[in-house]
């Protein structure tokens, strides 16, 4: 019977010459030689392995070789013998092609590769016919990693004699070669590569190769390949297209894409915008202005990339198709385009003579910011065209500042659009900054475990700091100390900006920016002056945006105006009062509730003293005196509503003991509920028996979940 000798054995015969050469190996290398050599478990053999890979030399090649043979571990073998830089280790490499089997043959075959033994060029090339489906195709990607012109010679000559699988390891092995050999011979492999019947993924890149091989004619090549009948072989002579630098390569192929249609069409136009050169702008804009759909955005989205300011008129004109996806790439192809070339093609379509140019035109020149445009819209924004006006004066609310105060009110005095002004008046004039200006009031800050969990009442920490200039507050145990030891603390700041309540909740190690309106002085000095000489169209619309900017001389023109001539005015100006932002304006509508123009009148009256008692500077005790009276007028539901709310602002027992009479009342529960619940979490750690006992009725009362869970989390307070 056939017996085989051991694995080690067969290696140290493989390399007996070798061994007796090998000096002494150092110290640590001499250790890892010895465990491979021991009886040592097969982990710390594959340790020792792994470790030669990294410190091995000519000394560890025997030791490593042994195990070549060894079905578990002859990969770790070998990982430790490729990166040793040395002769004697291809020596043994070569000498077990011919003696091992199955995986370890396979293993050993990478691993020629990975070196790139010419010597092993014939032995390899025997093994291209070996039964073993996995010997073969290794031995033909090794000769490729080989790539010496005999590697690709045996390659050569064992095309079409093997199966698919082994054709197509030998074409790699061939595409391998030819990625390193000279040119001339690459050319060779690649025509021959390219044809049938060879795989057609190695005909593709083939035909890659073939082209960028070609000094000359390669342009020709994938010309004509761009319309194979086999759409792999179109795609990889498309990719071609992205290596191949020149202006005569964009020109070629900008010119076959007219030629083409669908998919292959659009791939070829998307490579020509990749390739950024302006050489295609003209083929792309004819195909962008006719042709399919599909075509066209293709062609758009190609000159985008390109960025060429010359297609802008073209664009623009195709924003207004009626094909809703042309119209949407063109306007965002003139969107994404940059440079100032394409800011002043922008600006200077403003003075076309068609209106819908201007008007793309002006919605382009919004998306872009573009400030430099700023006089052409103050042009354009005397129009008689209503449709220009109005769209110049948008354009202008969201780009102009301070400087263009003057000229919008102006605008606004003389114009028929007088919405379209007010609007972009209001828009410039309250445009939020981060400024010190304008009224920021801190009404209650918490840092801790919120919701539930201990917390620390930080409300005067916060408003010094605010009060200091600071807009920025940082949530941090250093800022605010500690009174939640181990957990992950939260800063919630509740706040009126210019009246307007707001509130914010950042976790700890973040932090938190107070923005406040802060019109710049020069607006209300300038609409104020305006205000006397207006007539009463444009005079209420001044009113209007005094209103929204706010502020001292805003009020006072607007007091004025209570006493103007004309009706309308006089209710604009009222009406204004009544939706004024800030508790400087109650006495004001004290007077307006003695003496309303109407009954609509009091009731905004009403409604605006039921939002401002609570934002007033003062104890929640002097907020409830104050609201009393104002509570004694409300009858109607809506009102009532309203009561409930700025109740849940005032933290006393006695705003509670309101709230909760509303409880029986189905139509105004919940706002009873939530106003109890609001009041409570104030409230709970002065009075903690009165707001235990109303909580627990909110909880049997409410069906909103959001707020029986804050009422349970205040009378787990309670029992805690």
């Amino acid at each position: 019977m056939k017996r085989y000798l051991p694995g080690v054995w067969i290696a140290a015969l493989l390399c007996g010459a070798v061994w007796a050469a090998v000096p002494e190996a150092g110290p640590q290398e001499a250790q890892l030689i010895a465990v491979l050599q021991s009886g040592a478990s097969p982990q710390d053999k594959a340790n020792a392995c792994r470790e030669l890979a990294r410190v091995g030399t000519k000394q560890a090649v025997p030791a490593l070789a042994a195990l070549l043979a060894d079905e578990q571990l002859s990969h770790l073998a070998r990982y430790g013998l490729e990166p040793i830089a040395d002769p004697a280790v291809d020596s043994v490499l070569r000498a077990a092609l011919g003696n091992l089997k199955g995986r370890p043959l396979v293993g050993v075959i990478g691993s020629i590769g990975v070196r790139r033994d010419a010597a092993a060029t014939a032995a390899l090339a025997e093994l291209l016919t070996a039964a073993d489906a996995d010997v073969a195709q290794a031995a033909a990607r090794a000769l490729g990693s080989i790539g010496t012109p005999a590697a690709a010679g045996a390659l050569q000559s064992a095309l079409g004699k093997g199966a698919d699988a082994q054709e197509r390891a030998v074409g790699e092995g061939l595409l391998r070669c030819a990625a390193v050999l000279p040119p001339a011979e690459a050319l060779k492999i690649y025509d021959r590569l390219r044809h049938p019947p060879e795989p057609l993924q190695i005909r593709a890149a083939a035909l890659r190769g073939a082209i960028l091989a070609r000094p000359q004619d390669g342009v020709a090549l994938l010309a004509a390949e761009l319309h194979d009948d086999e759409s792999a072989l179109a795609g990889a002579a498309v990719r071609a297209a992205l290596e191949m630098p020149g202006e005569a390569v964009t020109l070629a192929l900008a010119s076959e894409a007219g030629k083409l249609a669908g998919e292959r069409q659009q791939l070829l136009i998307q490579t020509l915008g990749a390739r950024g050169d302006a050489a295609a702008v003209p083929a792309l804009l004819t195909l962008a202005q006719s042709g399919t759909t599909g075509g066209r955005v293709a062609a758009m989205r190609a000159l985008t990339q390109i960025g060429n300011a010359s297609v802008v008129p073209a664009f623009a004109q195709m924003a207004l198709e009626s094909d809703a996806e042309v119209a949407s790439a063109a306007r965002a192809g003139l969107g994404s385009l940059s440079g100032s070339a394409v800011d002043a093609a922008l600006t200077g379509m403003l003075a076309a003579a068609d209106p819908k140019t201007q008007l793309v035109a002006l919605d382009l020149i919004s998306q872009r910011r573009l400030t430099s445009a700023l006089p052409a819209l103050l042009r354009l924004a005397e129009s008689t065209d209503p449709a220009l006006a109005a769209a110049s004066l948008k354009a202008l609310g969201e780009l102009a500042g301070p400087a263009e105060v003057p000229a919008l009110l102006k605008i606004l005095l003389t114009t028929p659009a007088t919405a379209a002004a007010e609007n972009a008046l209001t828009l410039v004039c309250t445009r939020p900054t981060a400024a010190a200006g304008g009224q920021l009031v801190i009404q209650k800050a918490v840092y801790g475990d919120l919701p539930d969990g201990p917390s620390a009442d930080v409300t005067k920490k916060v408003a010094e700091l605010v009060g200091a200039g600071t807009r920025t507050v940082e949530a941090s145990n250093e800022e605010f100390g500690d009174p939640a030891g181990g957990a992950v603390k939260e800063l919630r700041v509740d706040y009126t900006a210019n009246g307007t309540p707001g509130t914010q909740t950042v976790k700890e190690g973040e932090s938190m920016t107070f923005t406040v309106n802060a019109p710049p002085p020069a607006c209300a000095s300038v609409l104020v002056a305006a205000v006397a000489q207006a007539q009463p169209q444009p005079k209420m619309a001044l009113l209007r945006i005094l209103r929204a900017a706010g502020g001292p001389e805003a009020l006072a023109a607007t007091r004025a105006a209570t006493k103007d001539t004309n009706l309308e005015v006089r209710e604009t100006a009222w009406r204004n009062l009544c939706e004024w932002r800030t508790a400087e304006v109650l006495p004001d509508l004290e007077e307006l509730m003695g003496n309303p123009p109407s009954a609509k009148f009091k009731i905004l009256a009403l409604r605006g003293e039921l939002r401002l008692i609570p934002l007033q500077t003062g104890t929640p005790a002097q907020k409830f005196v104050a609201l009393q009276p104002v509570l004694a007028r409300v009858e109607r539901p809506e009102e009532k509503r309203l009561a409930l709310a700025a109740l849940g602002e005032i933290p006393t027992a006695e705003a509670l003991d309101l709230v909760l009479k509303e409880l029986p009342n189905a139509a105004l529960k919940e706002e009873a509920c939530q106003a109890a619940v609001a009041i409570g979490e104030q409230l709970v750690s002065t009075a903690p028996a009165v707001v235990g006992a109303a909580l627990r009725q909110v909880v049997k009362t409410t069906e909103n979940t959001r707020v029986a869970k804050r009422a349970r989390a205040v009378l787990k307070t309670i029992k805690s």
